[in-house]
This record gives C-alpha cells, structure tokens and sequence, in this order.
C-alpha cells in the first residue's frame, strides 16, 4: 500500500510538468516526394513535416529541399483532399509571394526549415463543386485538427519549376 501511495504522490507531483506536452497529438508526413504530387513530378527534392496538435493551435516544423537549380519555392500550405486528390489550400505555412491573405513567415532559400503555428484565424474556408459545397468553415481549427487525424490533409511545397506542387506529404497520426 505505501509503494502505491508513493507513486501516486510521485506521479501527481510530475504529471502537470508534462501539461500540454502530454496532451498534444503528434502528426507527420515523413516523406515529402515529387511522386506523390498529382500528377506526380520527377523531382529529386524531398522534405518532412511534422505537427503538434494542441487546444488553440498546430504547432508545426516543416523542412524541404528542393534542389532544382534557379528554382525558388515559392510557397508552402496544407491542403484538404484525401491521398492521390487535390483539394483547396487550408493554411499557408510560408509564402514569397504577396497574395496570401495570412502568412507565417517568408519561405527561405532551399534547404530550408520553417517553424510556426497555425490559430484559428490562420484555417482558411474549402469548397468543393459546383455549386460550391463547404467543406471546412474558416476559423474552423478543430475541424482542421479532425480532418489531420483522419488522415484527410497533405502538406505541399511549390517552387518556380513546378507551380502546382513540387513535393507532397499526407499527414498521419505519428506512432510512438
């Protein structure tokens, strides 16, 4: 009884260091490759990314190398489309280009890395169709976070060379 009493002491007395940390869910998409654009690009660029899901944000590292000589990225967003779809721009990552209504940092020279969170006020609306159907609100940041869990989401990087995309990733829920 006194080995339990010490451990539940032990394990009140760490668990709120662990706090948000133990709460957020872990998301990646491990390998960003030209052969899973669509269609698929001859690219020799790669890149990872990876998330953190918390309450009120994603917080996110992606990294890329695009090595096509002269070829600038250009930018780099998470769309909403199920594997081998593509689907409409729900948060700009980076962007050097001047049109993105919210951008989070400049997207630097490849190799690069770029690290940031994405609020709600970041999640942009998706339609789909004609008409138009919604399929997530702006604003929407939970439905982002289940759509990302539902494996729904993928991470791209376009560049000078390939405008449409030069590499994609689809999220998954990281195994530990």
């Amino acid at each position: 009884m006194q080995r339990f009493a010490t451990a539940l002491l032990l394990s009140a007395m760490f668990l709120p260091t662990l706090g948000d940390e133990a709460s957020a869910q872990q998301v990646r998409a491990e390998r960003l490759v030209g052969g899973k654009e669509n269609p698929p690009v001859v690219s020799d660029g790669s890149g990872s990314f990876r998330a953190r899901l918390r309450d009120d944000r994603i917080a996110f590292r992606l990294r890329y190398d695009v090595a096509s000589m002269g070829s600038d990225v250009l930018q780099a967003h998470l769309h909403i489309a199920n594997p081998g779809n593509n689907g409409g721009i729900v948060a700009f990552l980076c962007s050097n280009l001047d049109m993105p209504p919210t951008t989070h940092a400049d997207c630097p020279d490849s190799p690069g890395e770029v690290r940031g969170d994405i609020f709600a006020e970041d999640v942009m609306e998706v339609t789909e169709g004609d008409p138009p159907v919604v399929i997530i609100e702006a604003g929407n940041l939970e439905g982002l976070q289940r759509l990302i869990d539902q494996g729904s989401v993928y991470a791209n990087v376009h560049t000078d060379d390939h405008r449409g995309g030069e590499i994609r990733g689809q999220l998954e829920r990281r195994r530990r």
